[in-house]
């Protein structure tokens, strides 16, 4: 079986120079300089559901220890790019891509891919919170257990952990075997994401993470994010423009399911080379 392998040291991974949308400065990440190693390299890819083409000729690089902010209008194929990055979109009848999704030196759609190990690898929280039907200690400690992470004495201080870095552990810790349904929808959220770091990414995805929290919830996972890198790389999807200058190092702009630029928080909000970056960011358009 073609298992997801531990991670290599990558040569850099040029963008084609067929996409000028996509050619830009170096990567720079948390006041570093120079080129750093790519988590994930996405090439010419585009994705169909039944038909229509959702996505088209998407060429990007991810950079290890990052945060890259997708943003755009709604409906322009953020959140279907998104999904794309560990084959999330699978599942979804009519589904249909080409291209190429690079994981460090593993191909995301190469034959004989364990699935299985990919989403442990590259984890995915979504927009809309989705407990799964078990107890609250359950849902953190289910993929710990899966993937035998730690020794079943330490699964219980693993639960703790997370519960403690996503801010929720003081209004669960008494009420751990309680369904999880019973929680407001911003701790199923914040839940969530805990299950989502239980099992030790490499990449997380994030799709609109915090619109369902209050601002105060929304400021502790912001700087939990911050706090996660360079760990974990971080792909969010956000329609928050502020969010994304608060915690990005990278900003991808999407529109009509095209990446139209990508480029540092300070060029794309400041200087953007596209007339359609500029009048995205400046609240023109979207």
């Amino acid at each position: 079986m073609n298992t997801v392998q531990a991670k290599p040291v990558v040569a850099e991974v040029a963008v084609p120079a067929s996409n000028p949308a996509v050619a830009g400065p170096e990567l720079e990440v948390a006041g570093t300089t120079g080129a750093l190693p790519k988590a994930m390299t996405v090439t010419g890819f585009t994705g169909a559901f039944s038909g229509k083409t959702i996505i088209e000729d998407i060429s990007l690089e991810l950079a290890e220890g990052s945060i890259t902010a997708i943003v755009g209008p709604s409906g322009c194929g953020k959140s279907t790019f998104l999904r794309s990055l560990n084959r999330m979109n699978d599942r979804i009848p009519g589904w249909k891509c080409n291209g190429s999704v690079r994981f460090y030196d593993q191909d995301v759609y190469g034959q004989g891919v364990d699935l299985l190990s990919l989403r442990r690898r590259v984890g995915m929280v979504f927009q809309r919170p989705n407990p799964f039907p078990m107890s609250i200690e359950e849902n953190v400690a289910c993929g710990i257990k899966a993937h035998r992470l730690v020794p079943r004495s330490e699964v219980r201080r693993r639960v703790q952990d997370r519960l403690e870095e996503v801010g929720l552990w003081k209004a669960v810790h008494d009420r751990l075997h309680d369904s999880p349904f019973r929680l407001s929808g911003g701790q199923q959220q914040l839940l969530c994401l805990a299950r989502s770091l239980a099992v030790s990414p490499d990449v997380l995805l994030l799709d609109e993470p915090t619109s369902s929290l209050d601002p105060i919830s929304t400021e502790a996972v912001e700087q939990l994010l911050k706090e996660l890198v360079p760990d974990i790389t971080i792909v969010i999807v956000t329609h928050n423009l502020a969010q994304a200058r608060r915690v990005a190092d990278r900003v991808a702009f999407f529109m009509d399911g095209r990446l139209v630029e990508t480029g540092t928080v300070q060029q794309i909000f400041e200087d953007p080379r596209r007339i359609e970056t500029g009048q995205y960011v400046s609240g023109r358009i979207g």
